[in-house]
């Protein structure tokens, strides 16, 4: 929980990829449900310190948001996922999005670019526009991705890595 401090001098917009989000799950599913089968899925957050250090980032936010499409991806691991832990994972899923706030916010297919969607998939360009839309909140967008990175920092977004966070 962030400090009175923080909450009184907390950024107003976090966007996070599927990427942090399927971290911390993982993290959970891993180290609190024993999982084990998923343990070598885990790439960023490795250690409870790591997951503490990813949460307060996140806290620092009056607001958390993500696209549908976003939801979409973390269906598709679930779904790879064994039968009968999937129910498990979407509790996981359900916790981490309520204990953040999180907002999801549509962004139609006709509303993207097509070369932006063929180059990077819808998933990648409803963040992009997402961020663009909030651009006067000057939004930071959470990912593991760097295309994600690179093509929005050239949009003049801020754009974290999750990987660099934890360093």
């Amino acid at each position: 929980m962030p400090s009175s401090f923080e909450k009184d001098h907390r950024r107003e917009l976090l966007i996070l990829d599927a990427g942090p989000i399927h971290e911390l799950v993982l993290f959970h599913a891993v180290r609190h449900f024993r999982f084990q089968s998923l343990s070598s899925d885990l790439k960023f957050i490795l250690s409870s310190e790591s997951y503490d250090q990813c949460s307060k980032f996140i806290g620092l936010f009056k607001r958390k948001t993500t696209s549908a499409s976003v939801v979409c991806e973390i269906n598709y691991w679930i779904r790879k996922t064994e039968t009968k832990g999937q129910l498990k994972l979407w509790e996981l899923v359900y916790d981490e999005f309520r204990n953040m706030g999180m907002d999801e916010e549509v962004v139609r297919l006709l509303q993207m670019d097509t070369n932006s969607v063929a180059k990077f998939g819808p998933v990648d360009v409803s963040l992009l526009e997402i961020a663009k839309r909030q651009s006067c909140l000057n939004p930071i967008l959470l990912t593991i991705d760097r295309p994600l990175q690179r093509e929005g920092q050239q949009a003049g977004l801020r754009v974290q890595l999750i990987q660099d966070l934890l360093l």
